[in-house]
């Protein structure tokens, strides 16, 4: 192996960014919080290349919004005139049905998915020498990256964002086999949530852990100084975002909701996303005779979710085995009070009564009378959307992001060439 060298402080530090749920110009709302940490991470003393691993599909093949998405996508993009991506094709789906298959058996994927990306990797790496790659996903950024520190010893830090896919390694002997090899060789794995941090180390004792939570950027002044529209002055309006996943909680929550607001009919639930859990949230607001009361929005712009946070009263997502969730800083950012699960990523740094109101997950009882109270009083509304806020600008900005990266990645660096 040709191992890197290394880097003095002042040198500025070539950072090989890997990514594939990441935005694409065809579906500018996939994964904005990978965008927005490469962007800080360029402000600081970074030389970054993003990489975005796209799946091949032929044009005929596209009959869905997201097929055409990947289809459609160019070589390479330049977001908001900053951000120069790569997106190469590879032959890894992350989608149904392959992905049933390699979700269980993940070494078919990282194989096929090696395969057609090396010739692109060992280029850019024998070309533009980076000092460490950083992967979003043990699985399969983060077998990439493992296969770029055996051909050059290239140091490698992992970021990973879901709980469940660390869990289901005790389930699925290939997975956890595949997992740890990436986990043996990284010199960092990152964890969005202590809590899990606390299922990585449980899973992979040998693995090097830490938690670093994701964070996000102030809210724009033209969004925060928008007027409401007139209809919305005269209701109470509670938001909620994020993919129609089960574990999201969305029929539990319009379930809160109905409970939350009998007394109160001009309150108003709007609830931006789509996904396959689309039909029993349908069912919920029919069986809750909320037709018109709660309005799904579909899947929003960035720039229009944030809107919707800042005309909120209140931002709740009460769905469990949330890993953290950039919408909950997103609203922090914004000053809007928070109802969210207890078992939530969110929940380790948002204390009950002070930023935000906790409920026990899968209650649907907690979930409506948290929702209630801050209806109610609009004093401690303000007051838990004020404390939001000055916990955001202290901990959860992505430029803090950043350094906190940066710092690893110099000590891989180090140890990597000491």
């Amino acid at each position: 192996m040709n191992k890197v060298n290394g880097s003095t402080a002042s040198e500025k530090l070539r950072v090989l960014f890997l990514a594939t749920y990441f935005p694409k110009p065809g579906n500018p709302t996939m994964g904005t919080w990978a965008l927005e940490q490469a962007k800080a991470l360029q402000r600081g003393p970074v030389d970054l290349r993003v990489v975005s691993f796209t799946s091949w599909i032929p044009g005929g093949a596209a009959w869905t919004r997201g097929a055409r998405a990947y289809a459609e996508c160019p070589p390479a993009f330049r977001w908001d005139g900053l951000l120069d991506v790569e997106y190469p094709r590879w032959l890894a789906y992350p989608i149904a049905p392959v992905s049933r298959i390699t979700y269980r058996y993940p070494r078919i994927q990282t194989a096929l998915g090696w395969w057609s990306a090396r010739s692109f990797l060992l280029r850019v790496i024998q070309e533009w020498r980076p000092h460490v790659v950083y992967a979003h996903h043990a699985l399969t950024n983060g077998s990439l990256a493992w296969h770029c520190r055996e051909h050059f010893g290239t140091p490698y830090v992992v970021t990973d964002h879901d709980l469940g896919e660390i869990w289901d390694c005790g389930r699925f002997p290939s997975r956890w086999d595949e997992m740890a090899r990436v986990a043996r060789g990284a010199f960092r794995m990152l964890s969005v949530s202590k809590r899990m941090e606390q299922a990585l180390q449980q899973q992979f004792p040998f693995s090097r852990t830490e938690t670093l939570y994701n964070g996000t950027n102030a809210i724009p002044e033209e969004i925060l100084s928008a007027p409401r529209p007139e209809e919305r002055r005269r209701q109470l309006v509670i938001f909620s975002a994020g993919m129609f996943y089960q574990r999201k909680g969305f029929p539990l929550l319009i379930e809160a909701f109905a409970e939350a607001t009998r007394d109160k009919k001009d309150a108003q639930l709007r609830i931006a996303g789509d996904g396959p859990a689309r039909p029993e949230i349908e069912a919920a607001i029919e069986r809750s005779g909320l037709r018109g009361r709660v309005h799904l929005l579909g899947v929003l712009p960035h720039r229009q979710v944030l809107q919707e946070i800042v005309w909120a009263d209140v931002f709740a997502l009460v769905g469990w085995d949330e890993p953290f969730g950039v919408v909950f800083a997103e609203a922090l950012a914004a000053g809007c009070p928070i109802v969210l699960a207890s078992d939530s990523g969110a929940a380790e740094l948002i204390e009950h009564r002070k930023q935000g109101l906790l409920v026990a997950p899968r209650d649907v009882r907690a979930a409506a009378d948290a929702l209630k109270e801050v209806l109610r009083d609009r004093d401690f509304a303000g007051r838990l959307g004020a404390a939001g806020q000055a916990l955001w600008s202290s901990r959860l900005t992505w430029d803090s992001n950043a350094a906190a990266l940066i710092s690893l990645f110099r000590d891989a660096i180090k140890t990597n060439v000491g």
